[in-house]
């Protein structure tokens, strides 16, 4: 029988594949992006900082095209107040770097009552059915990738929290059967994470965006072993790496024209 479904461990392992480099690219909204984890002394990394020091023993390098906080390398692809279609139409980019592992946490906004918000409506099913497209565009570009689908965090909106928890339900019923077509996809269920942990009823307070990584961290440790696999391709090139290189295309070129001027002088 193939496990669809992971839960929070007691004893999650210490570390992953020695050697395998992790590259990982957190997929999602404003939960993902770390909306308000920069107040009250926050560092604005959402999530995403505490994942890494829990996958210390590991090399993990974080994919896609936004970045926020006081990491140098705090990349993901996650638009605050945006939903599922929404992602879909914008992750390519950070698909095609080629991450190994994906997080996957989508649906709050599509839960959202407020139609300005859940701009394609707030019916669960529906939604979980954009989620399941957006699964196939991971697996179709990503193919070697092991997928992370949350079972989203609760929330204490009572106008929000019943279509939330179907929504929650109908997630290990996206990913079986893609699951069963042989793809690396898993549902993982935040619907533990305590409501009490959560600044505004949605996001988590700082206390909460680290036990989010906590929770991250816990089910990666989950994955089959046999899943991971060294990642396609060169590392995402960054802006700062950018830079540099053309700072040495510059001096190399500069120092190729002093030598030439040297040449001339005594011939």
């Amino acid at each position: 029988m193939l496990l669809v479904q992971v839960r929070p461990s007691s004893s999650p392992a210490i570390d992953l594949i020695r050697g395998t480099e992790l590259r990982i690219l957190p997929v999602g909204d404003s939960i993902t992006y770390g909306f308000l984890s920069d107040q009250d002394g926050g560092d604005g990394n959402g999530y995403r900082l505490q994942l890494r020091q829990h996958l210390s023993k590991d090399r993990v390098v974080f994919a896609g095209t936004e970045t926020s906080g006081n990491m140098t390398d705090g990349y993901y692809a996650a638009w605050n107040g945006k939903t599922i279609q929404y992602i879909s139409d914008h992750v390519t980019p950070s698909l095609e770097q080629r991450p190994n592992i994906i997080l996957l946490h989508a649906g709050t906004n599509d839960m959202n009552p407020n139609g300005a918000i859940s701009r394609e409506g707030h019916d669960p099913v529906a939604a979980s059915e954009r989620l399941g497209s957006l699964v196939d565009k991971m697996t179709t570009l990503c193919p070697d990738a092991v997928i992370l689908v949350a079972m989203i965090i609760g929330t204490c909106n009572d106008e929000q929290a019943p279509q939330t928890k179907v929504f929650q339900s109908l997630i290990p019923n996206v990913v079986a059967p893609r699951l069963e077509s042989g793809k690396h996809v898993l549902a993982v269920d935040f619907s533990t994470f305590p409501l009490d942990k959560l600044r505004d009823c949605i996001h988590p307070t700082n206390e909460g965006y680290h036990l989010l990584g906590y929770y991250w961290y816990d089910f990666i440790a989950q994955i089959p072993r046999d899943w991971i696999t060294a990642p396609v391709g060169e590392d995402p090139q960054r802006p700062e790496e950018q830079n540099l290189a053309m700072r040495l295309e510059t001096d190399l070129l500069l120092l190729g024209l002093l030598g030439l001027l040297v040449v001339l002088m005594y011939a």
